[in-house]
């Protein structure tokens, strides 16, 4: 998968108490860890998973909006979503020719 903070959209990290959370309020989405790194994972994960379903089902750009993201914010978004999407894929692909 992609790095987290190579997405167009603001995430956040937090302790709380013996675990860190990862947040992302512009799309509401919220997960845990324990640690600041299994957070940061947890929470590529969970965008990657939000996208992909979004992408599949052809809701993308009508979610964005409804999140309040400007057209000039979506055609980004949306150019770096299809980026990190691709990120497994070659990913597996090079390990096959390996």
């Amino acid at each position: 998968m992609g790095d987290i903070h190579m997405m167009p959209v603001e995430v956040h990290f937090k302790p709380s108490g013996d675990h860190w959370l990862g947040l992302c309020p512009s799309l509401d989405l919220i997960t845990q860890g324990e640690s600041f790194e299994r957070a940061q994972e947890n929470l590529r994960e969970m965008l990657w998973l939000f996208f992909d379903s979004c992408l599949k089902r052809g809701v993308l750009e009508q979610v964005l909006r409804k999140a309040g993201f400007t057209k000039e914010k979506i055609g980004v978004v949306m150019e770096a979503v299809e980026a990190f999407n691709m990120m497994p894929q070659v990913a597996a692909e090079a390990e096959c020719r390996a």
